[in-house]
Order: C-alpha cells, then sequence, then structure tokens
C-alpha cells in the first residue's frame, strides 16, 4: 500500500507543480533550503535521502532556474554552501499554496487522532528502515 500511495502523491504532485515549474525532488530540495539554508552538496543530499549524483542534476537545474546559489564555505576549499536566491524564497512562498492543498488533502477525513497515529506509525516505518542498514547483506546461495 505505501508503494500505491507514494506513486499517487508523485502524481498529485507533477501536476499541481507543473503551472510553476517545479518537479517533486526540486520542490523536496527548495523546502529543506528555505528550512536550513547554507547546508553543503552532501548534507542536503543525506537529508533528502538522495545520492551526490541526483542531488547534483537537481541543483544545476535549480541554480540555471536562478533560485539557488552556491557560496564558498570559508576555511572549507572547494565545500560550497547552497542558499536561495531572492528568486527562490519568493517561490517557495508561492508554493506554500501547493503544501497546504496536499497537506488539507491526504488528511481529508481523518480525525486529529487519526492523523498523529499516521504520524507515528510512519515514524516507526522510517526507524525500522534505518536499522535494516545495519543487517548485513545475505549472500546468494
Amino acid at each position: 500500500m505505501l508503494t500505491v500511495v507514494r506513486s499517487r502523491l508523485r502524481q498529485v504532485s507533477w501536476r499541481l507543480l507543473a503551472p510553476y515549474g517545479v518537479t517533486p525532488q526540486q520542490y523536496q530540495v527548495l523546502r529543506v533550503l528555505s528550512d536550513a539554508p547554507g547546508l553543503c552538496h552532501s548534507d542536503l543530499a543525506g537529508a533528502l535521502g538522495l545520492d551526490k549524483p541526483t542531488a547534483t542534476r537537481i541543483l544545476q537545474n535549480l541554480r540555471r532556474k536562478g533560485w539557488v546559489e552556491a557560496r564558498a564555505c570559508p576555511g572549507h576549499g572547494r565545500r560550497l554552501h547552497l542558499e536561495l536566491t531572492e528568486a527562490g524564497l519568493a517561490l517557495v512562498g508561492r508554493l506554500d499554496a501547493f503544501r497546504k492543498t496536499v497537506r488539507e488533502g491526504l488528511e481529508a477525513d481523518m480525525s486529529p487522532a487519526e492523523r498523529q497515529a499516521v504520524r507515528d506509525l510512519l515514524f516507526k516505518l522510517k526507524l525500522n528502515l534505518d536499522r535494516l542498514d545495519e543487517v548485513p547483506v545475505i549472500e546468494r546461495p
């Protein structure tokens, strides 16, 4: 069921974000940088569960659109800090309507207790998946 929900969320997100010229992955990057300006590339990739090449591709597109800029980190050689430009900040502000629409749609017909139960269960699932990172890979017989 999680696969079905994830697929539908992506479909809905693509449709609702299309008028802004933003993909769902680009939206996630914009939100993270809005909440935590100055992250470096690898920290951003880790926060979103992306591999570095995917994060690089998304960031290149966002920089090309003028929504993200990279600034040198003093004392860290080639390390760059990522920040939203003024245009990027304005876009994130306009995308708050998207965020609200999706959240309200997902939580429609749920009581406050049901909403909290879903959050709690999803958090537990994430913790369980994190623990699986410690399980050794099973060799093929």
